[in-house]
Order: C-alpha cells, then structure tokens, then sequence
C-alpha cells in the first residue's frame, strides 16, 4: 500500500443535506437556489487542500427501494420528503462534479452507504469517507477513517480505530450491534423496543455482540431480560438492516477516480454563474493558463492611532455620505474616494479603545447631513447605542434592498458573504457596500420597489429599532407565582401519568411514551393513523384511558412553562422588568414582521391560561395603559378590493357584518335567521378561502362531513363569483411571471409552482392566492406603524409604540 496516496469517499447525499440546511437558502441573480451546492464545494476545497487526494468518487442514493426495502416493506418510513429548493441543487452538484472530472456514483437497489462500503474495502489505499451519518463508522478499519460531519458543515473530527470508542462509546465492529439494539428512528429501524441507547451501549460493552448477548440472556434479569427476548426477531432483522454492504458489484479502478486540479474554465464558469464569489477569487484554486480571474483592487488603509483618527474624521466631515461597518474589533469606513479606512481597535493599553475611538465618530454618525450606508442598520444602531451614539441619517440598509430583491426570501447577509458577492475581499466591505448602493438603487427600480424600500421599508428601521430598545414590562411577581402554580401541577400531572402507566418513564419522550400507550396498554390506532403520540393522534384516542387527558394537560403546561414563563423569568432585566424582543425585518415570504428571542407574536389567547399570561404584560408607566388598536377584518377587506367582488363591497359599505352575511348565503337562511354557530362557521369559512383551505382543512376546523365543507365552499364561490376569479387570476399569473405582489409592489417568487410534488405545487397556489392580501396587510401596517411613530415624536409624547402581532 502506497501511504501517500489517499482515496476520498463523500457521501453525495449526507453531505449536500448538511449544507442546505447550515447555509441560509441563497440565489443567484437568476433565482436558483445555490447555498446547499456552495457548502458542498466548500468542504470539497476543504479536503483537497488538507488531505490532497489523489482519487475521490462521490456516492449517491437514487430514491428507489432498495434491496432492504424488500427486507423490510417500511424501511426508512416516514422520512420527509427532500424539500423542492434542495432537490433542485443536485443536478447543479453532479454538473459540478462532472466539470471536475470527480466521479458520481448512484445504482438502482443500491444506498450510497453500500456503495461507499464496497469501494472503501475494493482498494488497498488509505481511505477517508466523508459523511455525517454514524452509520458509517462500522467500517473504520486500520487503512479507513471516517470524516465526520456535525453542527452543519463547520466541524469535523476524523474517527479512526483509536478515537472510535471514545467518540461513539463502541468500537467499529459493534456499531450495527448498537443499532440492532437501540434502533435508528431516521431509518425506521425497530431495534429493541424499550432499549435505548445507553442502554444498548452498556450491553455491547458487556458482551461484545448481539449473538454473544442472546447466547448469555439467563444472565440478565427482570424488565431488560423481556425487552430482549420480545424484541429478538426485530433485533435480528434491525442487525441485517444496518449492515452496509461491501460486495456490491462495481468495475471501477483506481485510475477511473482521479479527478482534475486545478480547475478548467468549466468550473470556473458554473462558480461564476452561481455566484460564488468567495471561490473565484482564490486564483490557486483554477489553471491560470485557462481561466484570466480580475479582481476589484481597493485602496486600504489601517489607523491605529488617536493622531490618525483625528485626520480621518476631519476628511470625513467634509462628505455627505459614508459607508460603515463595525466588525470585532475594527471598524471598516469609507466614502466616495472607495478607500477602505480599518480601525483597529486596541483595548489592551487604554489608548486606542472602542469607546475612545467611537466618540471621535460621534460627531460624524449623529450629523444630520451625513447619510449611512450600512450592511444591517438595526443591528449596528443597536451597537451605537451602547456608546450613547444614535445615527439620524440612516442613507441605504443594503440587506433590506437584498431582502426585498430576492423576492422577499429569508436574507441576511454578514460582512464577507456581501463583499465576496459583489467582488471584493472581504476586508473590503466598507468600500463594497459604497459601491454596490447605486447598484442595488437601479435594481429597485427596475422591480418596482424603490417607492417600498423608502416610504415604507426603511423609515421603518427606525421604528423597530426603537422599539425593541424599548420593551415590554412584565410584573414578575405574577410570573413567579405562574410558574409555582404551573410546576405545581405538572409534578401532581407526572405521578399521576406513573400511576396509570405503571411504571415511570420520560413523559417528553415519544418513543418511551409510544412503547407505554401502544405496547404496554395496548391503546388502538384510528385507522389509517400512522403510530404516532402527536396530539392530533391522542385526542383521537382520548376516550381508551385516563391516562391520555393528563399527558395532554402535561404537554399544555409543560409547553406554557418552557416556552414563556421561564424564559421570561431570564430574559426580564433586573432593574426594569422589561422584556427586549427582536423584530425580523428581512425574514418571512410575505413581508410579515416576525418576532423572536422571545417570540412575543405567539402568546396565546383563547384559552383561560393564555388570558392569564397575557396579564402579566404591563405598562411601564405609572398609572398608564396598554392600548391595543386592529384594523378590522383587514385582510377580507383586501378580498374585496383585490377582486372588486360586488357582493361584499356592497357588504363592507353598507356596514353589514361580513361574517353573518356570508352565513345567510352559504345557509341559504334570512340574514336575521343566522345564529352564533352559523356565524362561526361563516367565519371559518371567510378566512379560510384567504389561505385556500381545503374541503378536509374546513372540514376538520368546523366539525361537518368533508362533502359538507365542499358544498360550503362551492356555495362561497358560488355566491362570490369574483373572488373565485381573483383566486384563479392570482395563480394564473404566477404561473406566467414566477411570482405574485402586493398592492405596494412587494414581490413574492413562487418557486413551488414549477415543483413535480403534487403538494408542492398546491401550496404554491395558495401562497400565490394569499400573499398579495397579506403582504398587502403587512405593508399597511408598516406605513401605520411609521406614522404612529413619527406622530408621537412630533406631539414629544411619552407614549411608546412596543409591540405589532400580525393576528
């Protein structure tokens, strides 16, 4: 064996799932999704420059049953669907590899696991597979390693026959026993019902195999003893089942895994149409007699020094506009000269500080005449705050134009992402941002969108900056005697659940409570149910035990404490009570503010214990209220706009109730005959359409027949001919343009709709269907907010706007 030469084994699939979901969901100008792709070639450049392979191949599953499948009909069952904006990146990834010349794998029958296996055992070279699946620790032998993927795609640790122990608590020739014990629920392999991974790990280590275990089972006693020998065939098949085969059938050689490197014009070009930037621009990485790479040369400048610093500020105050960015431990600025000032600073000796440096800014930053570029204005007045600075003149927030250009896709970009995008070296990011504005101005404008990034969108930064500085006040004593009250009652829940269960067991964990309701009590599924202990399935069974309210009841106020009153409890600042969430600006498809750490938009309502924490949200002031104000039935009043429906115009200008209208023409009742059930399921009715419910989501919302609820909703449509006719335009112009928009001109691209998923094409259409009404909703509400805002500066009122629930 040559030890110099190395083979790299990547599992396709593991590896490109990893990356999509630890990459935020990017495109390209194009609007193809690229971020899953981008990870992948990340840790590909990776490998080549740590471990220099000479050969590499690239395994894939292809999707249809497997040998395994005939083992075991519902093998790897319940597994989700590989989301449409992932699977759209593995034809990209393969045209990657094939430009490489980096050999793909993937046979009909056959996982990427056995096909890995049977190549990791075919060749006698050092071998390191790539993956972030365990399963494939059972093959670490003296001449194998395995590189292990965990938390995404940043960390690795290379398992080998000395760590495997240490790292997996077995060795790698007991990894399957493990399995075949414990099971594997991503896999639907059984394993041992009740045994679980520790202790699955304290048999092995006891006695080394599965066979060895069985061979010796008079030696184990009570609970366990059963356990093993109930479970034994599902232990035996769960064996099989995780075994990765090493005999598959394949001709490769050695020579047909070699790959080429540097990269041709090929790959060079596919990375320039996907926009990655950060790769182009290592010039090592392409052969440079094929590929000519220019890059955007910028003039940089360090000041380390207060006598530095004090010129720079001068020559500053001398522009009308600037361009900055605050990284840990410097601060990147530049203006119209496109030089890239970074100051660096020092707090070790006191003399060139964060707090020295940013005062000799001040002046600068809280100059009315002098407008800001920023990558995230929100976040870096947040930062100023801390150094009592605030910026008036916020000129451009180029993470909103982005926001509001990929049609209004989750974007936040951080200082290198944006810079290596736009071409420039990440420590150019102050100069990246000046440039790139009059970029992102046009493109605005081409889309229609320039009067909703200033007259709605950013007069709004301000707004939400202030607020989440504000807070929300909670009486912490009423927290405090919630949360005794609550822990209380889940400590009498839990002897009670034990009582009835007979034995005590985690209660938050659904395969120890499954193994207790459907093996031990012998509870009865619904039929056509999947086995499952989610609530729609318990509340279906309700009725076979007692012990199934408690577990309800547990998980209502489990969920109440874990989720509001505790984390409440942490986040509540000493001093002032006051509870500082942060509203996302640059995160939901339709335009929708989203609340979080904490989410102050869920707090329930209906319920007596969601009255009961609503109370302990209170005015900061002395004597002064909370005031809440609601458009009313806004998005319905959209309905009426939108389709110009004669039926409810007439409705909402007559000032007759929409809801009792709507019973008295689905009823087919006199609009006095309608009583408070009708009404109801009216309502029902009216905001379900908005969402294109189905016949079986009004259906189980109402309580009536499916063949009910489709005569309801044909009679809506019916009676309400031009909302049918705005529902079927608003698809159908999606269908034709790629995406929908609101009454201000936001955009939303519907992807979903070109999907070869039925049920992905179907929430394509709804989404095409609802989210000009409530993006419209949303921007309504913004302009609300900003002139709220600014009404209570004009009139110098204490009063604080604090908080906006979309619901």
């Amino acid at each position: 064996m040559n030890k110099k030469e190395k083979l790299v084994l990547i599992d396709g699939n593991s590896l490109i799932n990893r990356a999509f979901y630890a990459l935020p969901l990017l495109k390209n100008s194009s609007g193809e999704y690229s971020n899953a792709v981008y990870g992948f070639c990340n840790i590909l450049l990776k490998l080549i420059e740590t471990e220099q392979p000479k050969y590499m191949a690239v395994a894939f599953d292809m999707g249809h049953p497997t040998f395994r499948h005939q083992m075991f009909e519902n093998y790897k069952a319940g597994r989700k669907k590989m989301p449409d904006e992932l699977a759209m990146q593995l034809p990209i990834l393969k045209k990657v590899l094939s430009a490489m010349n980096i050999t793909f794998i993937e046979q009909k029958g056959i996982e990427a696991d056995d096909l890995i296996g049977t190549l990791s055992k075919k060749f006698d070279i050092q071998t390191i597979i790539v993956s972030g699946d365990r399963d494939l620790f059972q093959l670490v032998d003296e001449t194998t390693s395995v590189w292990f993927t965990k938390k995404g795609i940043s960390e690795a640790i290379v398992v080998t026959p000395k760590n495997i122990k240490e790292v997996y608590g077995v060795n790698a020739n007991q990894v399957v026993d493990l399995k075949s014990l414990m099971g594997d629920s991503s896999d639907n392999i059984k394993g041992v019902a009740g045994i679980g991974e520790k202790g699955a790990k304290n048999l092995i280590d006891a006695y080394g195999s599965v066979e060895n275990l069985y061979a010796h089972i008079d030696e184990i006693t009570g609970a366990t003893k059963q356990k093993l020998l109930d479970g034994k065939e599902d232990c035996q098949l769960s064996k099989q089942l995780a075994t990765i085969k090493t005999d598959v059938e394949l001709s490769y050689t050695l020579e047909d895994l070699t790959y080429d490197f540097p990269f041709n014009k090929d790959v060079y070009n596919i990375f320039n149409h996907y926009e990655f930037w950060s790769i182009l621009k290592r010039t090592e990485l392409f052969n440079s007699e094929e590929v000519k790479i220019q890059q955007k040369v910028v003039n940089k400048k360090e000041i380390t020094n207060l006598k530095e610093l004090d010129e720079l500020v001068k020559n500053l105050l001398t522009t009308n506009e600037i361009s900055l960015h605050i990284l840990d431990g410097e601060i990147h600025i530049a203006n119209s000269k496109f030089e890239e000032n970074i100051v660096k600073i020092d707090e070790s000796n006191g003399k060139f500080t964060s707090t020295q440096i940013l005062e000799k800014f001040k002046e600068i930053l809280e100059n009315n005449n002098i407008k800001k570029i920023l990558l995230n204005a929100k976040e870096t007045m947040h930062y100023l705050k801390n150094f009592n600075i605030e910026i008036n003149t916020i000129g451009f927030d180029c993470n909103l134009a982005l926001y509001l250009l990929s049609g209004s896709q989750k974007t936040s970009y951080d200082a290198k992402m944006f810079a290596e995008k736009y071409g420039y070296n990440e420590d150019c990011i102050a100069v990246s941002l000046f440039a790139t504005k009059t970029e992102l101005i046009n493109e605005l404008k081409k889309e229609s969108m320039l009067s909703l990034y200033n007259d709605i969108e950013l007069p709004l930064v301000s707004v939400l900056f202030n607020m989440e500085q504000s807070g929300f006040k909670v009486d912490t004593d009423e927290l405090l005697k919630l949360s005794e009250k609550y822990s209380a009652e889940l400590n009498d829940l839990t002897q009670k659940i034990y009582l009835d269960a007979g034995e005590e067991f985690n209660i938050k964990s659904p395969k120890q409570l499954s193994v207790i309701l459907f093996d031990k009590l012998k509870l009865q599924l619904p039929k056509r149910m999947k086995m499952s202990t989610g609530v729609e399935v318990l509340e279906r069974i309700i009725s076979q035990h007692p012990i199934i309210e408690k577990i309800l009841r547990f998980r209502k106020i489990e969920k109440l404490q874990s989720t509001y009153i505790e984390p409440f409890l942490g986040l509540a600042e000493k001093d002032t009570n006051l509870i500082h969430t942060i509203f996302n600006q640059t995160l939901t498809s339709t335009g929708r503010l989203s609340s979080s750490e904490p989410n102050l938009q869920n707090i329930p309502v209906r319920d007596d214990e969601g009255k009961l924490l609503r109370k302990i949200f209170i005015s900061r002031f002395e004597n002064g209220k909370i005031i809440t104000s609601d458009y009313s039935q806004i998005e319905l009043r959209l309905v009426a706009h939108f389709s110009q429906d004669s039926k409810l115009l007439d409705a909402y200008k007559n000032n007759v109730d929409i809801h009792t209208q709507t019973a008295s023409d689905i009823f087919e009742v006199p609009i006095n005959f309608v009583n408070d059930k009708m009404r109801r399921d009216a309502k029902a009715v009216n905001f379900g359409i908005i969402y294109g419910i189905s016949d079986f989501g009004l259906a189980q919302n109402i309580g009536v027949s499916r063949q009910e609820a489709k005569a309801f909703i044909d009679k809506y449509f019916e009676t309400y001919v031009g909302v049918k006719s705005f529902m079927k335009t608003s698809v159908e112009k999606a269908k034709e343009l790629g995406y929908v928009t609101t009454l201000f001109g936001r955009k939303r691209n519907i992807e979903e709709l070109k999907s070869d998923n039925y049920m992905t094409r179907m929430f394509g259409e709804r989404a095409a269907m609802n989210m000009p009404l409530q993006g419209t909703a949303s921007d309504i509400i913004k302009i609300a907010m900003v002139e709220v805002y600014n009404e209570f500066k004009k009139q110098k009122l204490n009063s604080k706007l604090i908080l906006q629930i979309h619901d």
